[in-house]
């Protein structure tokens, strides 16, 4: 059975605990409360002011987070928010790593592309492009060339770069929502402990 975190708090040092006083908002609120009861019991000196306020605020925010939405990608978020800096980068690194590895496994096994595919391709034909430009205007044309060009990016080798970039685009697109979650957590928790700068 794994650790709860009844059974973690006691073990960490004042600096930890401290972290969950500071940066509550990133925490759950059980576990923000026995982090202050066990600084409490230390003798640290956390008056119930500060305590109902950081209740109040947890509750703010997680009925905020209720509000927007109670499903599967709420939690998601709220849980973006309890990464800090060094996680993101190493599961954005892990997105990254595993994309360009199954492009390069694509890669290898499509082999290279003969010079000169069997079959007929009908935009070789000037006939084919003069009717497709008569009965759609060059706009048609453009698109039917661009259909092509879409569907070949899904097939051999071109299917390897297509998983390459998206790979990249993912891990970058993970990298900032996580890293803008992260931050409006932390924004928020030094708002909250210190009033005077939010002003």
């Amino acid at each position: 059975m794994a650790d709860t975190f009844h059974t973690i708090i006691p073990t960490l040092p004042d600096p930890e605990l401290e972290e969950y006083r500071r940066n509550y908002s990133r925490f759950e609120l059980e576990a923000v409360e026995a982090a202050l009861a066990e600084l409490r019991k230390r003798g640290h000196d956390i008056p119930d002011d500060e305590i109902n306020a950081i209740r109040a605020r947890i509750h703010e925010r997680d009925a905020a987070v209720g509000t927007r939405g109670t499903g599967e990608g709420s939690r998601v978020f709220r849980s973006l928010r309890r990464l800090d800096q060094r996680q993101i980068r190493r599961v954005a690194g892990m997105i990254l790593a595993l994309g360009l590895a199954g492009a390069l496994t694509i890669y290898i096994a499509a082999g290279p592309q003969s010079s000169d595919p069997p079959g007929y391709d009908p935009m070789d034909n000037k006939k084919y492009l003069r009717e497709l430009e008569l009965y759609g205007g060059k706009a048609n044309v453009l698109f039917v060339e661009f259909q092509q060009w879409f569907s070949g990016l899904w097939h051999g080798r071109p299917l390897a770069g297509t998983v390459a970039v998206l790979s990249v685009l993912l891990a970058f697109a993970f990298w900032f929502v996580a890293s803008n979650q992260s931050f409006d957590a932390g924004d928020r928790t030094e708002a909250d402990t210190n009033p005077k700068r939010a002003l």
